[in-house]
């Protein structure tokens, strides 16, 4: 690939489709959309788009396989069209998940590795998406890094289309020929965006996302697309130009937390991009047939296979930031696609050598090889510590930094969660300093009221059992033993699902669970100002934008972080709440010295405050507390 001139494809015989480089420069469209878009470029908010027009794409062409054969020869080879597939699509997704084994083995926690093992097997076996519906979220779900194997959903989708498209396009065939074929993907079409409307829920929209139930209409647009062409109905070049502009438009004007793309949007999408396919068969825009871009094109499967792994690495390895850090993901991605797809997918594919009863037993072979390094690499996989009595006394004793004497001026005291430990050191120096005494009583993974944070089923967070039982003891031995003038609160758990009065659970941002969440709160702040304390209340801090899109929330949504609206509605609950206590409980942010805007990037004037994206180093509590204190000082009125 040295040339910048067209790609000039063989002329088809017989009216069939033949190669068409054109669509290839659709396949670099829409990987760079996707490569971009995880990026986190604000400027292409809609490039999570990429993935539908593969979608798109794939139903077109192999549809037009499918009934190009069917026409030729009056049947199709089922067996030597799956073959094709393994053969094209096999040998790299088996690669990268054995390079994600691999990397996983060494850099991965022991409490990681079960999550990553069940990733890998859900890839091999093509049930990535049904994996990722079906796994619950938990505090170890919410804080860690995403899989480096999560976008192999809409692989799964894919392949899953592959093994069932087939079989109903031959019996429909068989049946009710072309015709009724494009009437069967219609109907079939139309039940799919239905289902992504109806099984939409806006607290988690996974289930309408990842499902091939409610994404196959993507494929069958593409699809019905390939019928519309074989029945000899064409676009002209200023339509064809309409919907590649209309394309692009999307990519940059659509958001992806859009409600509007689960209730129609995607489906319109998806039309627009089929006209954009068709049209392009014909009158290909001659940007698409640039060697460049077709070379790219060409190496998508693999550029998507292998980008998503080298962004979580790099992100995991945090040397750089900015362009470099851009730089060095893209590149990394293109040089290994590059090398798998002439060392490792191309011998394979145009290998004279796997015919059909060698593929057969190569291929279970080698997943049977694949499956045993995800066993292997994953083996010291452990599941986390079990809390000991022991550690729940410890965790029940407040922490004191500095005692209390005969001149102490001010007693503070920190509850909360483990941002507020964050503080301390920060708060530790500024009471000697001040002579003041300051004691920490938070506690890591748990609310300033001891809720009891669960999964959907009803089952307590491994982390979060001891909650209920640790939380007020340890606030009550604070205010027994150190006698606090002022407590400072730090909570982000409010938001999350908990374990009900009754015992069942309560879904965040209900009615039930912010009754219940406030009422614990009132017990809270009873039990801390029943000595004559003064609560000041911190606003829960953002995380940052790395830490939000490590955790794979999306690109537009981690440009924002400092708006939340589910936040937002929880501290007004507990503004609410502080009115009833006289002015014994008040409140401040320090969210104008970690955000600018929405935005909530890693650096703040030169100085990095949160390395992970949510607690405080040392380093930086030495800073940030005085401007903390001044904030205390002004609602409180105290010294």
């Amino acid at each position: 690939m040295t040339s910048s001139a067209a790609v000039v494809a063989p002329v088809p015989t017989s009216g069939t489709l033949g190669y068409r480089p054109a669509l290839d420069g659709l396949r670099a469209i829409a990987v760079g959309a996707v490569l971009v878009y995880h990026l986190g470029a604000p400027w292409l908010p809609g490039g999570f788009l990429g993935v539908d027009l593969f979608f798109v794409l794939s139903g077109f062409l192999i549809t037009t396989l499918l009934v190009e054969e069917w026409r030729a020869r009056g049947r199709v080879d089922l067996g030597r069209f799956w073959l094709r597939r393994v053969r094209r699509l096999l040998p790299a997704a088996l690669l990268v998940v054995t390079a994600v084994m691999a990397v996983g083995w060494r850099t991965v926690d022991p409490s990681q590795l079960g999550t990553l093992r069940a990733d890998g097997l859900w890839t091999i076996f093509y049930g990535a998406n049904w994996h990722l519906i079906g796994s619950g979220q938990s505090y170890f779900d919410a804080f860690a890094a995403p899989s480096p194997l999560r976008h192999a959903w809409s692989l799964a989708i894919e392949e899953q289309f592959y093994l069932v498209w087939p079989l109903l396009t031959l019996l429909v065939l068989r049946k009710l020929g072309v015709r009724g074929l494009g009437l069967v993907i219609a109907v079939l079409a139309t039940t799919s965006a239905v289902l992504m409307a109806v099984r939409y829920h806006a607290d988690d929209p996974s289930r309408a996302y990842y499902g091939t139930d409610t994404r196959v209409h993507e494929l069958l647009i593409g699809a019905g697309a390939a019928i519309l062409r074989l029945r000899a109905v064409r676009f002209g070049r200023g339509v064809t130009a309409a919907a590649g502009l209309a394309v692009i438009g999307a990519f940059v004007l659509m958001p992806d937390e859009w409600v509007g793309f689960y209730r129609g949007g995607a489906v319109v999408f998806a039309l627009v991009a089929a006209v954009l396919v068709l049209g392009t068969t014909d009158h290909p825009a001659g940007l698409l047939t640039r060697a460049p871009v077709v070379w790219i094109g060409r190496l998508s499967y693999g550029i998507y296979l292998w980008h998503w792994p080298v962004y979580c690495w790099v992100d995991d390895a945090g040397t750089t930031t900015g362009a470099v850090e851009a730089g060095v993901k893209l590149g990394s991605t293109l040089a290994l696609a590059t090398a798998s797809y002439y060392l490792v997918e191309q011998p394979i594919r145009r290998g004279t050598g796997l015919t059909g009863p060698r593929i057969a037993f190569a291929a279970p072979t080698a997943i049977a090889a694949v499956v045993g390094v995800t066993l292997a690499g994953t083996a010291a996989a452990t599941a986390p510590a079990p809390i000991e009595p022991s550690d729940v006394r410890t965790l029940s004793t407040p922490t004191t930094y500095v005692a209390a004497d005969a001149t102490t001026r001010l007693r503070v005291a920190t509850v909360g969660d483990s941002v507020t430990r964050s503080l301390a050191p920060g708060l530790a120096e500024a009471a000697k300093e001040r002579n003041w005494s300051y004691t920490d009583a938070s506690v890591s993974s748990c609310s300033v009221e001891g809720l009891l944070m669960v999964e959907a089923d009803g089952s307590p967070w491994s982390t979060g059992a001891i909650c209920p039982e640790v939380v007020p003891t340890v606030q009550q031995r604070l205010l027994d033993e150190h006698r606090p003038d002022v407590i400072l609160v730090h909570s982000r758990w409010e938001t999350y699902r908990v374990r009900g009065a009754d015992g069942d659970p309560l879904d965040a941002n209900t009615d039930a669970h912010k009754a219940f969440v406030a009422e614990q709160l009132r017990v809270t702040m009873t039990r801390l100002t029943s000595g004559g304390a003064r609560v000041v209340w911190i606003d829960t801090t953002p995380m940052s934008e790395s830490l939000c899109r490590r955790l794979g929330h999306s690109d537009s949504a981690c440009a924002r972080t400092a708006t939340d609206a589910v936040v937002d509605s929880y501290t007004a609950l507990r503004e609410n709440v502080a009115e009833e206590f006289g002015g014994r409980v008040t409140a401040l942010s320090l969210n104008d010295l970690l955000c600018d805007g929405e935005r909530c990037p890693d650096t703040v004037d030169g100085k990095t405050p949160r390395p992970d994206g949510l607690h405080f180093t040392v380093e930086s509590a030495g800073w940030i507390v005085p401007e903390l204190l001044r904030r205390v000082a002004s609602v409180t009125k105290l010294p």
